[in-house]
């Protein structure tokens, strides 16, 4: 196959995820594992391998409908034999099996061990992506002594239940369907061919089993065994394997290797953090995959996530572009720019996410310009940047037009948004601190209501999509668009400070839109003011220092907590329960009551900088990564008392804002562009 050391920078992604089955504890649900799945090229279905089982990729998930399911259970595993050693030696047969991951591929390391003597054969097993949906593994026995080595060889495959499943045997190969069920039933394919023309492959009670296959691999020689797996929503059959597999292996690392090699030094007091840099962009390369676009077009897009949210959604993707940006990956960072673009209505609203060729609508935050901003200041693209103005305008005409209830000029996150998902900020029985004296348990906190709250971070945002479209539009030469985005951008500005600066407090706070009354919360878009540079510097610092620098509030060991953890509401981590509605699924809580984000860290460590605490920011940045540095993948959220991973693994925004804060993009002007 390759020699990985003629891959240099490659070879240092390797080890970076352990493949191995978490426990239910662990997990959001059954199938949640497929986070620490593998993929390239766009492919919508990961493998799973662990050192457990036999060689071979053990499992198959398909990324369908926000969610995974697997395909197999075991998807070809090597079983092993030696003609020769008596009973009694075979009892001790013991099959080692190491794993390097190297973001492009997986190779996987395996001898048999514990009998003496040793059987003289090493084995490797290569899987990777060699085009979109199909999968190539490719097996080699290599025999290191000065003897000719009898073996026994064949492949065993169990494809998972679900609701129906069906296979078929072919010549050379085999085919499976699988019938599963997350939202919707759907239908998962998967075909195998070998480059054995006379393999043959057969149906076992729940497994496909091939024949033995037998091999003497001469002294200093090898045998190799090359198999393609194709995958996919609709039927396919085995197709022929291309004699130039290794060929194939070479192009798709090296494709790794110019896009690891495209990213800029890291600058000085970053340089330690390179290995988790590379993961993070491998990350991102294998979150991509090729979409639809609702006139049946091919087009680049990336996941949040590998699974649980397995579609392109509106405000990930806007903190995601940093990332792609920063690679040099424009052919994705265009393309979900416009699936989710395209999905702005004609009223301005915009799409939640895009899955199985359409939209789904409800609010998050409005930062779609600002995203677009900082990756046009990364990549310049006047063709793109005028393609994707107009309808970023219409939506935030949207949000000033449609979602300032009482014409005070500062906005609402509308009610039955998806957005700070458990968060408490919003409670229609406010404050939800106790009083002295007051039982806890007799609390009534109400229910969320966000559109009853004007929010610093909703109207700091929407401060900075006009900001951004007002650089847009001068680029673009439309000088009296661009004034009119600033004249919005001042007066929400000064009413941000005026009017949602708690002096109480000497903090921004949520204040109702019935009464004015402040909530009495500081939460992490307490500082999104500071960031955007609305803030007086003075008043900036002593917010800082008072509350961002101060461990007793939000300096935790994973900087920054959501909510202040002097706060009885403060929850730093949080578990798991399982709602009635959905017996079978395990899901997180806390999410928005204390865990830190690292999206959201980058924010804040913005805000120091724009504070003009520029030491302190960069502390703070080497902070967040080294905690993030110590958990085996890159995790949508953070413990912020332990720094430990959580939420879903493997997690696009929290891989580009690893990129962002490595390379200092907080340094850089807020609006990007």
């Amino acid at each position: 196959m390759i020699d990985i050391r003629e891959f240099p920078i490659s070879q240092k992604t390797r080890n970076l995820v352990r493949f191995c089955v978490h426990p239910g504890y662990e997990v959001i649900d059954d199938s949640f594992i497929a986070n620490y799945g593998f993929r390239d090229r766009g492919s919508h279905f990961s493998i799973l391998k662990s050192t457990e089982t036999a060689p071979g990729p053990d499992q198959c998930f398909s990324n369908f409908d926000r969610d995974a399911r697997p395909v197999f259970a075991k998807l070809l595993g090597l079983e092993l034999d030696f003609p020769g050693p008596s009973a009694g030696q075979k009892e001790h047969y013991q099959l080692y099996s190491s794993i390097n991951y190297y973001r492009s591929h997986i190779e996987e390391h395996f001898c048999a061990n514990g009998i003496t003597p040793l059987p003289p054969i090493q084995g490797t097993c290569v899987m990777f992506y060699p085009e979109t949906d199909r999968l190539a593994v490719s097996y080699t026995l290599v025999n290191n002594s000065s003897t000719d080595v009898s073996l026994r060889l064949r492949w065993k495959a169990v494809p998972e239940t679900g609701i129906d499943r069906s296979f078929q045997t072919k010549e050379n190969g085999f085919a499976v369907r699988v019938r599963q069920k997350v939202e919707v039933e759907y239908d998962s394919y998967a075909a195998l061919s070998s480059s054995e023309p006379d393999l043959r492959f057969s149906v076992q009670d729940d497994a496909i089993v091939s024949d033995w296959v037998d091999r003497t691999v001469p002294a200093g020689g090898d045998t190799r065994f090359d198999f393609a797996i194709d995958f996919g929503f609709k039927p396919s059959t085995p197709q022929a394997i291309p004699a130039n597999t290794g060929a194939q292996l070479r192009a798709t690392v090296a494709d790794a290797e110019r896009a690891y090699a495209s990213l800029p030094p890291l600058p000085e007091g970053f340089q330690g953090f390179e290995q988790l840099v590379l993961k993070a962009a491998g990350t991102l390369r294998t979150l991509r995959y090729m979409d639809i676009d609702p006139a049946g077009e091919p087009v680049w897009s990336i996941h949040a996530g590998k699974c649980g949210i397995a579609c392109t959604y509106f405000w990930d993707s806007a903190f995601t572009l940093l990332g792609l940006g920063l690679l040099g990956d424009t052919d994705t960072a265009h393309g979900v720019s416009k699936l989710l673009l395209d999905g702005v209505k004609e009223d301005g609203t915009p799409p939640l996410y895009y899955i199985l060729r359409q939209h789904r609508y409800e609010h998050q935050m409005p930062i779609y310009a600002w995203g677009v901003g900082h990756l046009l200041g990364l990549r310049p693209d006047d063709d793109f940047l005028a393609d994707a103005y107009q309808p970023l305008s219409r939506y935030v005409n949207h949000w000033v037009r449609d979602c300032d209830s009482d014409q005070s000029g500062l906005v609402e996150y509308p009610d039955g948004g998806t957005c700070l998902d458990d968060s408490l900020r919003w409670q229609d029985r406010f404050p939800i601190s106790f009083s002295p004296g007051e039982k806890w348990f007799e609390k009534d906190w109400g229910e969320t209501h966000p559109g009853q709250f004007k929010s610093p971070d909703t109207n700091t945002h929407l401060y900075l999509e006009c900001r951004t479209l007002a650089a847009m539009a001068r680029r673009l030469g439309k000088e009296s668009e661009a004034e009119v985005w600033n004249m919005r951008a001042d007066r929400l500005g000064k009413l941000i400070h005026s009017e949602l600066f708690n002096p109480k407090s000497g903090v921004y706070e949520d204040r109702s839109a019935k009464d004015g009354r402040f909530v009495g919360m500081v939460t992490a878009g307490s500082f999104l003011p500071l960031y955007a540079g609305i803030t007086p510097p003075e008043i900036a610092r002593d917010i800082c220092r008072r509350y961002l620098l101060d461990p007793e509030h939000f300096y935790t060991t994973m900087p920054f907590a959501s909510v202040d953890r002097a706060h009885p509401s403060f929850r730093s981590g949080g578990g798991l329960f399982v709602p009635p509605e959905h017996p079978g699924a395990l899901v997180q809580q806390s999410y928005w009551k204390g865990r830190a984000w690292p999206h959201v860290s980058f924010w804040l460590v913005g805000a120091l900088y724009r504070s003009g605490l520029e030491a302190e920011a960069d502390e703070a940045a080497r902070a967040i990564l080294d905690a993030i540095s110590r958990s085996e993948a890159i995790h949508e959220c953070y413990d912020s008392l332990t720094g430990f991973g959580n939420g879903h693994p493997e997690f696009a925004w929290s891989s580009a804002a690893v990129l962002a804060l490595a390379y200092g993009l907080y340094k850089h002007d807020p609006v990007g562009i």
